[in-house]
């Protein structure tokens, strides 16, 4: 994985900024650093090849190459956005909720598989998702986000929760307890002072 100073590595675009003339600068969500901001120069340029690749909800595979106070994005493959692939707008905002979850919570490098995995999951099974359960996987997936950082306790309702899967069942069952997921989700976020 690393060659030097070089990584490549699975991440989640949940940010993106601009930075001077033509350049991005991006937040990562990443297997295997956890939350990586990255610069990528001239990426805004018609000419770029980045530059389709590093909208927010992509997720694929990037080459970066840590420099001295700052990674720099040098490649993208195998890419995908999730917002392209969803149909109703709710959908398209509870996914941009997640991601702001994200980037309000997660602070600096720190691997994470199972914060790792539990966007990933979410991004994947969004698009398949029925419109009446979309805001039933984010309040799971904004559960599970949470409850990796360690701002939410678990119990004997919230825990059942806590495995990465968004299927049909665990989404039923999560709204019978929403209140309790929410109250937990609300309580959680008031605790962490941000």
């Amino acid at each position: 994985m690393y060659v030097g100073r070089k990584i490549t590595l699975q991440g989640i675009i949940v940010s993106r900024r601009q930075s001077g003339e033509g350049s991005v600068r991006v937040a990562f969500y990443t297997d295997a650093l956890g939350l990586v901001y990255a610069l990528a120069r001239s990426a805004r340029e018609e000419r770029s090849k980045l530059r389709p690749h590093l909208q927010v909800g992509t997720s694929g595979t990037f080459t970066l190459i840590k420099g001295k106070d700052v990674w720099r994005i040098t490649g993208a493959v195998n890419t995908e956005n999730v917002f392209f692939s969803l149909k109703s707008s709710f959908s398209k905002e509870a996914t941009a909720r997640v991601l702001k979850i994200v980037r309000q919570f997660v602070r600096g490098e720190g691997s994470d598989p199972y914060l790792f995995s539990t966007l990933m999951n979410f991004l994947h099974a969004t698009p398949r998702i029925e419109s009446e359960l979309v805001q039933d996987a984010e309040c799971i997936a904004v559960f599970r986000v949470l409850s990796a950082l360690g701002y939410v306790r678990e119990d004997e309702i919230t825990g059942s929760f806590l495995d990465t899967t968004y299927d049909e069942k665990v989404l039923k069952h999560a709204r019978t307890v929403r209140t309790e997921l929410v109250q937990s989700i609300n309580e959680g976020i008031s605790a962490s002072g941000l």
